[in-house]
């Protein structure tokens, strides 16, 4: 979260396929001025989040789930050593695909204890306690923005959680799970009318990163249609279409003053999850895809032969570029495996697998 690269440490069989057309990854050697405008592969179908997360090989779920467990109290990664911040609880979401696609009771345990133990630092507000940790005590203070921006990273993360384990029917069987969750209801509803406090200032420090706005607009919208918040929701689909506003005609968001392969694949999986919630009369349900069939050809042709996922031209994340608490960004190659493996479903071509397999030899095998 966060740069959403959990470890994918499973072995599979790859068979690598080098593709012959202009949208290979040999196209990583190019520069963007030579690429074509995207075309968009047609989706044969919408998939609901949770028809998804079925189509998704069962092994790739679980690992992401068991790269995202708990510990006793129900502290997610950085929070373990001790509470940090709610950023720090994405891991909420993994946690509950796994326990909706297999109806497996420990992950289901696990994301009701990461949400419960996520609301004990709620503040009367609906913002968040924020305790750094004193190995970063030097490296200054947090802003306003950087507070607000971590909890819409967080309520991302625990709105599809919510809305992923509402939609399931095994879930529905577990009364005590659900009397947990559900007890919680109010509080859910301060933070979120506390982050409509701050629309404006998420619209400023999120003009720049299109894939912010797609977390900002994930947030409003999956945390709104839980909680049937309309006006929630309208907020989410205003990020997004401001998120839409930053594609260039060949397919990339800009990120800063460029493209970026990293903060791309970023924002594709978190664009391809908003699709996978919304209503299904939303206008821009059709628009939001065929944008995000264009960003993930782009992507592709940034992928090199050997599945390694160029970051040359980058405009933030490569070999000195940005840093996230005093560590350089590495590239979210988990985030450009689920944009492919979204389209590959989405679109049932094979070319998106191939790709796909490719970056996971590179980067697990």
């Amino acid at each position: 979260m966060l740069e959403l690269n959990y470890p994918l440490s499973m072995r599979l069989v790859c068979f690598i396929l080098l593709s012959l057309s202009i949208f290979s990854c040999s196209n990583a050697d190019k520069t963007v001025a030579d690429l074509p405008v995207c075309v968009v592969d047609p989706n044969q179908r919408f998939f609901t989040q949770n028809e998804m997360t079925a189509a998704f090989r069962n092994d790739i779920i679980e690992k992401l789930a068991t790269s995202n467990q708990t510990d006793a109290i129900g502290a997610l990664d950085r929070n373990k050593t001790a509470y940090f911040h709610v950023r720090f609880q994405m891991g909420i979401s993994p946690l509950a695909d796994y326990a909706v696609d297999v109806q497996n009771s420990t992950a289901l345990e696990m994301a009701v204890r990461a949400i419960e133990y996520s609301f004990k630092y709620q503040m009367p507000d609906g913002d968040f306690q924020l305790v750094i940790p004193a190995d970063l005590a030097a490296s200054g203070t947090a802003t306003e923005g950087d507070k607000v921006s971590g909890i819409a990273f967080f309520y991302s993360a625990l709105g599809s959680a919510l809305l992923a384990l509402q939609d399931n029917s095994g879930y529905q069987s577990q009364p005590a799970a659900k009397k947990r969750i559900e007890i919680l209801i109010p509080q859910y509803q301060i933070s979120l009318n506390y982050l409509k406090t701050k629309t404006t200032l998420l619209k400023q420090i999120d003009a720049e990163a299109p894939n912010r706005l797609f977390f900002d607009a994930l947030a409003f919208y999956a945390m709104g249609k839980y909680l049937n918040d309309i006006d929630a929701m309208k907020i989410g689909l205003d990020f997004a279409n401001l998120a839409l506003t930053k594609q260039q005609p060949e397919g990339f968001f800009v990120e800063g003053t460029g493209f970026d392969s990293s903060y791309q694949g970023v924002g594709i999986a978190m664009g391809f999850r908003l699709l996978s919630i919304l209503k299904s009369d939303e206008p821009i349900r059709q628009i939001l895809y065929d944008k995000l069939a264009c960003a993930t050809r782009w992507e592709m042709s940034r992928i090199k032969p050997t599945g390694e996922i160029s970051t040359e031209g980058n405009s933030r994340v490569h070999a000195g570029g940005e840093t996230f608490l005093g560590k350089e960004k590495q590239v979210a190659y988990t985030s450009v495996l689920i944009a492919l493996w979204n389209m590959y479903y989405y679109s049932g071509k094979e070319e998106y697998n191939e790709f796909a397999n490719k970056v996971l030899v590179f980067y697990v095998l």
